[in-house]
């Protein structure tokens, strides 16, 4: 009850699931967002470390379970979701980001949740807190795979077998995929699939305007809902637009660039508010708590067949009709949806190709290197690097990074150089994310952290629904206040194709190693 009471009843992922991890079997779990995959594995796994003693009475035995999530907000929703309930329980747990960079592994939580990179950084410095691992569980892995965060996590849990001295259990949560299996085989070995048969009729009307949208939402007295833009500066203009229609006390803006607590604020408001409406990119895909949405609204076409199911999976959780409103500019943006939208009710999803990222290598090799000051052989790193990437590939790598003085050859092993070793305790050989200059923005009269803006920015821009003019600018900050009148919108710029650390491989390999960003990886 403690994880199921606010269903009433076992959900049907969760009937599927909970015996598969009960039995200690490995699984990949595909179903819709806020369909109940967190508890159908966390509640079972809990009754296992209960029975098994997992915990041993000592926290310095390590950690029992480790919850890997894509995002920093998402970490932070699922520490506070499951807090209360694991207190209850007497299970410790805790969170490790960026934002939360403390870790004492004396005092080794039993539930650890992280993001990928913040993983690498913990299996460099604290190796000895994985050692009594259990289980890992890899939420909303569709986020992720076939990128290169992605293969760095497949890397990672290589590397955590390794040096772990207990079998684990690996299970991957995710939403609609067109290949659970091929997902399923990047990250698990001998696992079951589990997927939700359950499957909700789309009701579905286009929309021309947010005009049109507006009237057809009185008209049907739908009171919360949640509106999916593609980009972060079409969620300004759009949320504008709306403000004019709802009115500014019942509009909230949700993307990357804004600040933790406005986006809490936002959360807050929707789960809270009788009427609302939530503008956001795709950070509000994933399985934050948000409360019942009554409608979703795709305000721009979305990329993909599978990133319209998890957009429409959002909404109308307690019904068996998904209602979707999705709005064109144009007649073949009409077609395009018509097409879209019957051909996710047939149950087609997009296969998507494989290819690894080859900048990967590098950054496992710098990261791995740091963690062993006394070096790996050639036989380690081929045995990580098997089945990722050839021979050839690695042998190249290892030879240009060499030329490249980031790594060397001593008495038969690999080894960091101090140039790599002196990176590596600024913990900047972790994440393999690129970065481009981002400022803070701060609202001058409120002292508040609006959140960040890609610089430079323009004089007066959009963030948060509101209008801001630039009153003064510093090397990280820039301060504002409300403007009056006038829209602009700031500038987001196109993520990376690639890496952070490609621009350490040969020229020949990155030549041939790239390929076409694939949008939901991380942008956000």
């Amino acid at each position: 009850m403690t994880f199921f009471g606010r269903y009433g009843r076992l959900l049907p992922i969760q009937s599927q699931t909970v015996p598969v991890v009960l039995t200690g079997k490995n699984a990949i779990i595909v179903s819709a967002t806020a369909s109940g995959k967190t508890e159908a594995v966390i509640a079972p796994l809990i009754e296992r470390y209960l029975k098994e003693g997992w915990g041993g009475g000592n926290r310095a035995g390590g950690i029992a379970i480790l919850y890997i999530s894509p995002t920093k907000a998402l970490v932070n929703d699922m520490h506070d979701r499951l807090r209360g309930q694991m207190d209850e329980l007497g299970v410790s747990v805790s969170l490790k980001t960026g934002d939360t960079p403390r870790f004492n592994p004396a005092k080794s939580p039993d539930v650890l949740i992280t993001t990928p990179e913040s993983f690498d950084s913990m299996i460099c410095r604290h190796p000895g807190s994985f050692k009594n691992i259990r289980a890992v569980i890899l939420d909303e892995i569709h986020l992720i795979d076939n990128t290169y965060r992605g293969d760095q996590l497949r890397l990672l849990l290589k590397r955590l077998k390794q040096l772990s001295e207990t079998d684990f259990n690996i299970y991957a949560l995710s939403a609609t995929v067109a290949s659970p299996e091929e997902v399923g085989s990047r990250y698990l070995e001998d696992f079951e699939v589990i997927t939700d048969s359950d499957k909700r009729e789309i009701d579905y009307t286009l929309v021309g305007s947010a005009e049109e949208l507006y009237d057809c939402v009185r008209r049907e007295n739908i009171r919360k809902l949640l509106i999916f833009c593609n980009k972060r500066a079409t969620v300004e203009v759009f949320s504008r637009e709306c403000v004019d229609l709802w009115g500014s006390n019942r509009v909230a803006v949700h993307h990357g660039s804004l600040s933790r607590s406005i986006r809490g604020e936002a959360e807050s408001f929707m789960k809270d508010a009788q009427y609302g409406v939530c503008v956001a990119t795709m950070t509000l895909e994933i399985g934050i708590d948000i409360g019942d949405i009554d409608a979703i609204v795709l305000a721009e076409v979305p990329w993909s067949i599978s990133s319209l199911l998890q957009r429409i999976g959002r909404g109308s959780r307690r019904m068996q009709k998904n209602r979707v409103f999705a709005m064109y500019g144009s007649a073949d943006e009409q077609m395009l949806l018509e097409r879209m939208f019957h051909v996710a009710m047939a149950g087609y999803i997009e296969p998507v190709d494989y290819s690894h990222d080859p900048s990967v290598v590098v950054q496992q090799v710098a990261s791995s290197l740091y963690a062993s000051p006394g070096g790996l052989t050639d036989r380690h790193l081929r045995n990580l690097f098997e089945r990722f990437c050839s021979e050839d590939e690695l042998r190249d790598i290892l030879s240009h990074l060499v030329k490249s003085e980031w790594i060397e050859k001593r008495h038969g092993k690999w080894g960091a150089t101090t140039r790599l070793m002196d990176l590596g305790a600024k913990g900047e050989i972790h994440s393999n994310i690129p970065s481009n200059k981002v400022v803070s923005v701060i609202n001058i009269n409120s002292r508040q952290t609006i959140g960040e803006v890609q610089y430079p920015v323009d004089e007066i821009f959009v963030l948060g629904g509101r209008v801001w003019l630039i009153v003064r600018e510093s090397f990280d900050r820039i301060y504002v206040k409300p403007a009056k009148g006038g829209i602009a919108t700031a500038k987001f710029k196109s993520h990376a194709s690639e890496g952070a650390f490609s621009y350490l491989l040969p020229a020949h390999i990155r030549e041939s190693g790239s390929k076409e960003w694939h949008t939901q990886s991380c942008g956000y």
